[in-house]
């Protein structure tokens, strides 16, 4: 009687732990596949959206500027000078 005494403690938090581990995996697979299946339904409004449309994005679309880009285009940080021309 007395090893179990000195090892029911253990077993229940060893129980406890095992619990709560498995709901916390079971949570973050059905998390998962909730995800994978909204990115699939948006996949599938987009291309429906791009067959109707036609080629141009629906939304986001910027026009391409034929200014060459230097640098990593930040704001107020020091320009990125190559020559002595540039300003």
């Amino acid at each position: 009687m007395e090893y179990l005494s000195v090892f029911l403690p253990s077993l229940g938090v060893g129980l406890i732990f095992y619990l709560v581990m498995r709901w916390l995996f079971r949570g973050d697979r059905a998390e998962r596949s909730a995800q994978a299946n909204v990115e699939q339904d948006a996949e599938r409004w987009y291309e429906q959206v791009k067959d109707r449309e036609g080629d141009q994005v629906p939304f986001g679309y910027q026009e391409v500027s034929s200014k060459k880009k230097r640098g990593l285009e930040l704001k107020n940080t020091i320009p990125i000078r190559d020559t002595p021309q540039d300003k």
